[in-house]
């Protein structure tokens, strides 16, 4: 199996030292990425799905602590090796709290993060059990049943089929596709594997090729690790996540983003703004977020908070209705959200320098 692991630091130095000085390939990882803040390090993670993040402690917007929480919201056995300047017990502490698999104070030691890496992935290996697939693709048998002789035979329509779709972006079809292949070949027991590796290097390259068409660099640029790793796999699970790996980053970089976190924000607070009882906590859950990484990755890209932009938003719909309608006060602190009308009229004229009242009378409503 081969790993894949994150990097997080705010400092270019430790990220630089760690990718380029660790050796990844004797320790099974296969894919290294990196994040200079705790708001990146969730995104990357949501992305790339890391069984290991090597983390520091003291980073921008979220804290190691705190990212590594929001992580495991969504990668509950994602393992930290924690990384800190800093003889803090607190912080400590709270690493214990999580399970950190290792806590190693700067400056770096090679050697040690190299041999809390080894002892992380070892433990990952000898975790994982030959599935049927393996045991077939590996030339053994069931032991519960005789092996099925049949041979997969499908491989140019499906290529056919598959370029089609390719062409025409139909993310779903393919994963559709791609699984219904993997569970036939479970069932061909009798094919070659040198046959099952070349259908599946067909496949790959119909992504390359489109990717070279499109442009896309991160996966051009692995085209030569890709095809070795391919047909170096010894068990059709191995192929199999090669492929969807690639699909992955295919599709990420050729469909639109989604909407960014403040766009979100942005979107639910315009449809909410009215809601009495709204808080950031109902903000993040409804929009699958934690309250910290919502509230930290918001400000990182807004430069305000969550709570600041929801007040300008209701005090924007406020001065519309003074200025449009003859509503009572407390009316129109109903209207934007605010159940107190003496907290309205206090927030409002602290804000806009004018009181609710004068407003309305310098923009009275003309019949």
């Amino acid at each position: 199996m081969n790993f894949t692991v994150l990097i997080a630091d705010d400092e270019a130095m430790p990220r630089n030292v760690l990718q380029n000085y660790i050796p990844w390939e004797e320790l099974s990882v296969a894919r290294v990425y990196l994040a200079s803040d705790g708001v990146e390090a969730v995104e990357q993670a949501r992305r790339y799905r890391p069984e290991l993040i090597i983390s520091d402690i003291k980073m921008p917007y979220l804290n190691g602590l705190e990212m590594a929480a929001a992580v495991r919201e969504f990668l509950p056995d994602c393992q930290f090796i924690f990384l800190s300047g800093y003889s803090d017990k607190e912080y400590l502490k709270g690493a214990i709290r999580l399970k950190a698999a290792n806590y190693v104070e700067k400056p770096l030691n090679l050697e040690e993060i190299t041999a809390a890496v080894r002892e992380i992935t070892a433990q990952l290996l000898s975790q994982e059990k030959p599935t049927a697939e393996e045991i077939f693709f590996l030339g053994g048998h069931f032991p519960d049943r005789p092996l099925n002789q049949e041979v997969f035979q499908d491989g140019e329509p499906i290529l056919e089929q598959l370029e089609n779709l390719i062409r025409h972006s139909k993310k779903e079809e393919v994963s559709f596709l791609l699984d219904r292949v993997y569970k036939t070949m479970m069932r061909c027991q009798g094919t070659a594997p040198e046959e099952l590796r070349l259908l599946y290097c067909r496949i790959l390259f119909l992504f390359l090729h489109a990717a070279d068409t499109r442009n896309i660099r991160t996966i051009t640029s692995q085209t030569d690790r890709l095809l070795y790793s391919m047909s170096r796999q010894e068990t059709l699970a191995g192929l199999q996540e090669i492929l969807l790996q690639t699909v992955g980053e295919y599709f990420g970089a050729l469909q639109p983003a989604l909407p960014d976190i403040a766009s979100q924000v942005e979107s639910y607070l315009e449809s909410h703004y009215q809601d009495c009882a709204l808080t950031v906590q109902t903000i993040a859950g409804d929009l699958g977020f934690t309250n910290t990484y919502l509230c930290a990755a918001y400000k990182k890209s807004c430069g305000k908070t969550v709570n600041q932009r929801l007040t300008e938003i209701r005090l924007f719909h406020a001065k519309k209705l003074l200025g449009s309608s003859d509503r009572k006060l407390y009316e129109v602190a109903n209207a934007v959200g605010y159940g107190d009308a003496r907290y309205f009229v206090k927030l409002f004229t602290r804000e806009m320098g004018l009181s609710p009242r004068e407003y309305q009378k310098r923009h009275s409503y003309e019949e």
